[in-house]
């Protein structure tokens, strides 16, 4: 989908843990870094629907495993895309401005770390039932 971009992550790890490293210098970043937060997510509660107006968001599950949905709006059609993410399969998602997105924890608790172009503000943001445009949030 146009303005939804994905980044494989590479994982570090040795005998002490691991770990993995966003960069302002990272291609997907356009060099442009704002803020980071790390989010909790309980199992089967789902975070969003919403957008934003001018910020872009880098979201990756870094412990557990997540649904990650992206919706664009179009006259003819909705485009709808679903990532299953985490630690089997470690993918930083990038979301333009203008698409909605949510995400929920699958069968256990989730961590997630976003990382925004800009600093957070509730002002650039819209939100929307999760369900809006359907229940888009089983997985097979």
């Amino acid at each position: 989908m146009e303005g939804v971009e994905t980044k494989d992550l590479k994982i570090f790890r040795d005998e002490r843990g691991a770990m993995v490293s966003f960069r302002a210098d990272d291609e997907i970043f356009n060099g442009k870094f704002g803020q980071a937060l790390v989010s909790f997510l309980y199992p089967d509660v789902i975070k969003g629907l919403h957008l934003h107006k001018s910020q872009t968001d880098f979201a990756a599950c870094i412990k557990g495993t997540a649904l990650y949905v992206a919706v664009k709006e179009n006259k003819n059609g909705n485009e709808i895309e679903t990532f299953i993410i985490g630690e089997d399969n470690p993918l930083l998602i990038k979301v333009s401005p203008g698409i909605w997105h949510g995400y929920k924890a699958l069968e256990k608790e989730a961590i997630m770390m976003h990382t925004m172009d800009e600093m957070y503000d509730s002002s650039d943001t819209e939100k929307k039932d999760p369900f809006y445009f359907g229940d888009l949030w089983r997985t097979k």
